[in-house]
């Protein structure tokens, strides 16, 4: 005991009793260990390990790559088999692949008409099971562009 205690005294308001470790900016526990991180008072955080790097922004790219290789499985598949998939929805799959590669060539590729477009393709081809992987792909890269479909 120091001799302000013993005195009766007892430190100043919001000072340490002399010769103390006062934690002043965070949490302080006394009499019991914590496990894991701890963050107390307004505007408190905790941070574990170093910040994950950012994600590089991801452009248009993967998405026109995706309905080029659609486009052309689809005619492939209507020239090899024809009657495989229904001439209208062959041709609405396609004049919705045509306009998300003309929407994919702009600076700025705008998602409601690529959302559009993408939804017809899926709604067009989603029975044809040799091209389900390359419908899969066309969904996949929409949604790392703008999210989900």
């Amino acid at each position: 005991m120091t001799e302000d205690t013993e005195a009766g005294a007892g430190p100043e308001p919001n000072r340490p009793p002399a010769g103390a470790n006062w934690n002043t900016g965070g949490v302080q526990v006394v009499g019991s260990t914590v496990h894991g991180p701890v963050a107390g008072g307004q505007g408190a955080t905790v941070r574990i390990g170093a910040d994950a790097a950012r994600a590089a922004p991801v452009g248009p790219e993967a998405l026109r790559a995706a309905a080029e290789s659609l486009r052309a499985a689809l005619a492939r598949l209507r020239a090899e088999r024809p009657g495989t998939v229904a001439d209208a929805d062959a041709e609405d799959a396609d004049a919705a692949l045509a306009g998300i590669l003309a929407e994919t060539a702009l600076d700025e590729p705008r998602e409601g008409p690529l959302r559009r477009r993408v939804g017809t393709v899926v709604d067009a081809l989603r029975t044809v099971a040799v091209l389900a992987a390359a419908v899969a792909g066309l969904e996949t890269a929409f949604a790392a562009l703008f999210g989900q479909v």
